[in-house]
C-alpha cells in the first residue's frame, strides 16, 4: 500500500475540496433528474482531482 507524505496531502487538500464541491453539485443535479449535467459535474470533479494529483507527483519527482 502506498503512503502519501503529509506535504502532498496538504497540497492536494484544496483540490479535494473542489472535487467534493463538484460532487455535491452532481448530487443536487441528480436529485433534480438533470443527468447530463450530473455526468458533466462528475467528469469535471474527477479531472480536477486527477490533474492535481498528477501535478503534485510531477513536482515531487523534480525535487528528488
Amino acid at each position: 500500500m502506498a503512503t502519501v507524505p503529509a506535504a502532498a496531502a496538504v497540497r492536494t487538500t484544496p483540490l479535494l475540496l473542489v472535487a467534493v464541491l463538484f460532487g455535491a453539485v452532481a448530487a443536487f443535479l441528480a436529485s433534480q433528474a438533470l443527468w447530463p449535467l450530473t455526468a458533466l459535474a462528475v467528469v469535471v470533479a474527477v479531472a480536477v482531482l486527477a490533474g492535481g494529483v498528477w501535478m503534485t507527483g510531477r513536482k515531487e519527482s523534480r525535487e528528488l
